[in-house]
């Protein structure tokens, strides 16, 4: 194997790998002796081993990004294509289904690889690339070929999970509960959001200030919160953790990294800490959504030294703005700065999280994009982090939820938090991967199911949100992948700010409470038939034929999806 070392687009070198073989297992090993002070912005692994053609048999899976995925591809006949996955999006991809199978698992390095797939004139290749940007790598590069002749991606899955129990420190479900009260009520009930409150989006304001912030749309006060629980009672759902959004100043992505205290246009902190008080009687979790990524002018606690500092294309150090959010209008708070992952918990988490806390809120805290967001390099020479040390703290965040609330969630599949995460209120963006995503996209697997289902908690897509209000499809896919259910009043909001799809839990009236809750008692009878299965494995993920497929679960339970009749069938 060789490793090809870029600079820009150009190759600037190229050497031969350390490698290591012991039975099926090929370790291969870069020492960071040798890229040190060479400037490198990309080393490429080019190997024989993960190549095919089209026309054989099997398939490549490898990570996408947070918006699709794990994919499928085939070795059809297509046009030429080319993608680059998410940096530390999973590091973990293989060819399956044919005698060639081998599985890579990324082990040095892991968090600045990505992985490059090509069909190029009919051939076929995965390369692992690590991205330097030119710094000093800070361990050596390590990853392991697992030969696997005729393998699937559900034996890789489990090998990978194998890993992850036994040299990653995650523990299953099923342990952790016997010491994790709020662990096991989510468990065993489902997550409902309320977003309580915004501001317009996009923003008339980008940069905002108290003089001239824009209105907050009010649409969930503390009275609909307490009228909600109500109907929860009268409609016999015993059992649901709710999780309040934009329940601060100025709403949801309204003043983070302020958090506190609630705004007083939904009731004040009386009557939030009374309600908290009275749902908890009633038999129902409480938790809150905070952020520890994205940092508002408009915040009482507003320091711009706190953010991330990147280089721009001269190679001066810049304030990180995140110009995907002000490109398209801004958020509710104006332009999104990126908060440094060591300032977002040395300055702001360890002094405003225990004073979230101070509210009531028990059960699994939620922390906006904390395993959505590729970890970001800051080069303040005050707090200095690479990627690695940004998912380190970015696990002290979590670390520090589940110390004071019980538990931790966030949303999106990057597996880095995965030893320290408990619920993850949706995988994936998009329920079916098309051909319009990327050519090379054929079809999503429940890979990153087969490795953590009992591991972590789970909703499959943003588009499984309120699923018993969605089409069939959707209510197909939230089966096979073994979600939890979440249902979420108002995910809606701002212009166009519906990826969780049209149709929506609202409580602007009695009447539309009553039909909400109505939508919600679907979920929670279903999730009662079912929950049991978060305490297993899926062990295996089959296609039987077009648009037909069988889950396996560890304890035997085998669900059957059929999306051509609209059916499912269930075997213990």
């Amino acid at each position: 194997m060789k490793a090809i070392c870029f600079c820009g687009n150009v190759i600037v070198k190229e050497f031969d790998t350390d490698i290591s073989t012991v039975e099926n297992e090929i370790s291969v090993k870069i020492k960071k002796e040798q890229l040190s002070k060479k400037g490198y912005d990309v080393i490429r692994i080019s190997d024989t081993l993960t190549k095919a053609k089209a026309g054989d048999d099997g398939y490549m899976f490898f990570p996408t990004n947070c918006s699709c995925g794990v994919s499928l591809c085939y070795f059809t006949q297509r046009d030429n294509a080319v993608f680059t996955s998410l940096v530390s999006a999973m590091p973990v991809c293989g060819i399956g289904g044919n005698e060639n199978a081998i599985l890579i698992i990324v082990k040095g390095m892991a968090c600045d690889v990505r992985f490059r797939v090509e069909n190029n004139n009919g051939e076929y290749s995965i390369s692992p690339e690590f991205v330097l940007d030119g710094d000093e790598p800070y361990e050596d590069i390590e990853l392991t070929y697992y030969k696997m002749p005729n393998s699937t991606y559900s034996d890789m899955g489990r090998i990978y999970r194998k890993y992850q129990l036994e040299e990653k420190n995650c523990i299953p479900i099923r342990e952790r509960i016997k010491t994790n009260e709020y662990l096991k009520y989510a468990a065993e009930s489902m997550e409902v959001r309320i977003r309580m409150g915004w501001k317009p989006v996009p923003t008339p304001v980008m940069h905002q200030n108290p003089e001239n912030e824009p209105p907050l749309k009010v649409v969930c006060d503390l009275e609909k919160l307490n009228a909600i629980v109500g109907q929860m009672q009268v409609q016999g759902i015993e059992k649901a953790e709710l999780c309040l959004v934009g329940w601060g100043e100025g709403g949801h992505d309204g003043r983070f990294p302020q958090q506190i205290p609630s705004d007083p246009r939904y009731g004040g902190d009386d009557e939030l800490k009374a309600f908290i008080k009275k749902a908890q009687k009633l038999g129902y979790n409480v938790v809150c959504h905070t952020n520890s990524v994205c940092a508002y002018e408009v915040a009482d606690n507003w320091d711009k030294e706190a953010l991330t500092k990147q280089k721009d294309e001269h190679g001066n150090i810049e304030p990180m703005v995140r110009k995907g959010y002000v490109n398209s209008g801004g958020l509710s708070g104006g332009a999104p700065w990126h908060m440094c992952a060591r300032s977002a918990y040395e300055k702001y988490a360890v002094i405003d999280l225990p004073k979230v806390a101070e509210y009531g809120f028990r059960g699994l805290h939620f922390v906006d994009e904390l395993t959505a967001c590729e970890p970001v390099k800051c080069y303040d020479e005050n707090h200095p982090v690479t990627r690695k040390d940004a998912v380190k703290y970015y696990r002290k965040i979590a670390q520090l939820s589940k110390q004071l609330f019980g538990g931790f969630q966030s949303e999106a599949w990057l597996d880095f938090l995965n030893a320290d995460v408990d619920y993850i209120m949706y995988t994936t963006f998009n329920s079916k991967l098309t051909h319009k995503l990327n050519p090379l996209f054929d079809e999503g697997i429940p890979f990153w199911q087969i490795v953590y289902h009992g591991i972590v908690l789970s909703n499959f897509s943003s588009e499984t949100v309120n699923y018993p209000l969605k089409d069939n499809y959707q209510q197909l896919k939230f089966l096979e992948y073994g979600s939890r259910p979440l249902m979420y009043f108002y995910s809606k909001f701002g212009e166009g700010k519906n990826w969780m799809g049209d149709i929506d839990l609202t409580c602007a009236s009695d009447e539309e409470i009553k039909t909400s809750v109505a939508a919600m008692k679907i979920a929670y009878d279903d999730y009662e038939r079912l929950n049991y299965l978060q305490y297993e494995f899926m062990d295996n993920h089959e296609k039987l034929s077009d648009n037909v497929y069988r889950i396996t679960y560890s304890d035997g339970t085998k669900i059957t999806v059929d999306y051509n009749c609209g059916e499912y069938k269930i075997e213990k």
